[in-house]
């Protein structure tokens, strides 16, 4: 029987500050080759200066995406992963931050080479201490930035009681998203509304799994490091590199004894985090990102026989320490069937 880990709900894109989804784990199948189709569901609409959270003045942001995963061995210690997601983003009422946003960016680039426009009187003041909302409404749809990942296989312990892996991670995220969406009004959409970031980063990673009898341990890192993209569809726009983590403790609740009969179903319940750092546009800091978020994360796992894998899981967020005042987590769901070949 095959031995899937528990892992993060999380994938490379500009909106959830999310990474590529590591819920594969080193010890995949037994073959290692197989596909993975996963629904995840995403909900801001809470407000955070720091960690103490504010009244909301109406601000909403929701994100849905389909993602399609495929793994294959080549070699008996390395794993090739892709990652191609199809996602949504909806806004209603759009948190202001404290900078240059890209409607009067993209004024001042239009306005750039007329002699009687005047910059000075279209400059932004420091955001207030409590931003306030555009009434922006709409969203995007279509396909997101596509991942590669490579997975090396560094250490693997079999004794009679347990086994142990240790994995570790590289990759890339290339520009595939598009970044010119517009809201229901015309104006650009923010950049974590955008399909894609632009930009090509460097994902690197570790990942380790412990199985005792019916219990498992699984540890996860995955850090990004963002290259310079760009939203409004030209303009320089840097997401701030970004750290996601996580650790899940796996039960199998049945069938008490390992091999008895072809279905088996395991609980799991783990801690998750994501670090990013601030991010800048044309070359500014934009007030009202980066910082931490902290999730408990429940999961149910069901194996249909030996090639069929059903997964539920939720992210529910315990702590924000986030910098300057900007929406919060306030659920991720994730659902998933991976098919083994």
């Amino acid at each position: 029987m095959a031995v899937v880990g528990w892992a993060s709900v999380g994938f490379v894109e500009a909106c959830d500050y999310c990474l590529i989804s590591q819920g594969l784990s080193p010890l995949d199948t037994v073959n290692g080759r197989g596909v993975r189709l996963t629904q995840r569901y995403t909900e801001l609409n809470s407000v955070y200066e720091g960690e103490e959270e504010l009244a909301n003045p109406g601000a909403e942001e929701l994100y849905y995406t389909t993602e399609l995963a495929g793994f294959w061995l080549p070699f008996q210690r390395l794993t090739v992963l892709g990652v191609l997601p199809l996602r949504v983003t909806h806004v209603d009422g759009h948190l202001a931050h404290g900078h240059a946003d890209d409607a009067h960016l993209g004024e001042a680039d239009e306005h750039a080479e007329d002699p009687e426009y005047d910059g000075a009187k279209h400059e932004h003041s420091a955001a207030p201490e409590v931003p306030g909302v555009d009434k922006q409404t709409g969203g995007d749809e279509g396909i997101g930035d596509l991942s590669f990942l490579l997975r090396f296989k560094a250490f693997e312990r079999h004794t009679l009681e347990a086994t142990t892996t240790v994995a570790i991670l590289g990759g890339i995220k290339a520009p595939t998203g598009a970044t010119d969406g517009r809201a229901d009004d015309g104006s650009y959409l923010d950049a974590h509304l955008q399909l894609g970031t632009g930009a090509t980063d460097g994902l690197f990673g570790l990942a380790a799994h412990h199985v005792r009898g019916r219990w498992s341990l699984a540890a996860n890192l995955l850090a990004a490091v963002k290259g310079e993209g760009e939203e409004a569809g030209h303009l320089d726009y840097e997401y701030g590199d970004s750290v996601n983590y996580d650790f899940n403790l796996r039960c199998r609740v049945w069938p008490a004894l390992a091999g008895v009969g072809e279905h088996q179903t395991f609980m799991a319940l783990g801690l998750a985090g994501e670090l990013r750092d601030l991010e800048h546009a044309a070359g500014l800091v934009v007030e009202g990102t980066g910082g931490h978020v902290v999730f408990i994360q429940p999961g149910l796992q069901h194996y249909w026989g030996s090639r069929v894998i059903l997964e539920l899981s939720a992210q529910v967020p315990v702590h924000h320490s986030l910098l300057g005042t900007q929406l919060g987590d306030d659920l991720k769901l994730m659902g998933g069937v991976t098919l083994l070949f």
